[in-house]
């Protein structure tokens, strides 16, 4: 019988650990592996501990593997996250300005000329330096703040009145705006400004308008009082 067979098996299991690790001396290391030789329970042990001990660390990379699976999960869901605040803040931010340019495009923007059909021109005169004056009323009722100055390719001046889509209500008593006084036009400066002939005078627009003056008609000159009224 062997040296290794000498040796119970009580001490054989406990040496095992140190041997498995590989830490106990060579006399140890030789008188194990004589002992495992000879006893298949021993050597059963043995296996039993490799096992256990191979286990954990099996376990233990399942567990790195889930653990990444939801570090990845985590890390998409924060892109997500990140991208539906992003969306989120753009579409806010976009709200926002259709609110801010509606509000403008309703009562700010003028954009609408006002109808013929409720303006009235009156006190149509020719000062000595041929400036035109006139008095013109829009009695619809609602203020006038903004009155823009064209001219077309043929000599036609526009005197057009515009407002924004939401109307304000005009002062029942003056000051007015510019919806009810007198105005001119200063023919020798706007022909001078804009390099070409005035022809005729309209309020309006091109396809809705009043004539107030034509090229060769003749007024009544301006009064004095119009003319201070004016400042002029």
């Amino acid at each position: 019988m062997s040296e290794g067979r000498k040796v119970s098996c009580d001490i054989i299991n406990d040496i095992l650990p140190l041997y498995y690790d590989n830490v106990c001396s060579d006399a140890s290391k030789k008188m194990v592996e004589d002992h495992l030789q000879e006893c298949q329970i021993c050597k059963m042990e043995l296996e039993k501990l490799q096992d256990e001990i191979h286990l954990p660390e099996k376990t233990t990379i399942e567990n790195r593997q889930d653990g990444n699976v939801l570090k990845n999960i985590s890390a998409s869901w924060r892109r997500k996250r990140l991208k539906s605040f992003i969306k989120g803040g753009f579409l806010g931010a976009l709200f926002i300005s259709i609110i801010i340019l509606g509000y403008l495009g309703l009562f700010e923007w003028k954009i609408i000329s006002v109808s013929t059909d409720v303006v009235e021109i009156s006190e149509v005169s020719e000062m000595d330096d041929g400036i035109i004056v006139f008095y013109a009323e829009i009695n619809d009722g609602y203020s006038l703040n903004t009155i823009i100055y064209d001219v077309d390719s043929e000599g036609n001046l526009y005197v057009t009145p515009l407002r924004p889509i939401i109307k304000e209500k005009a002062d029942a008593q003056p000051p007015y705006g510019l919806e009810k006084g007198y105005d001119f036009i200063d023919i020798k400066s706007q022909e001078e400004y804009r390099g070409q002939e005035i022809k005729t005078i309209y309020y309006g627009t091109k396809y809705d308008k009043i004539l107030i003056w034509k090229k060769g008609m003749e007024l009544p000159k301006t009064s004095e009082e119009v003319k201070k009224n004016l400042g002029l």
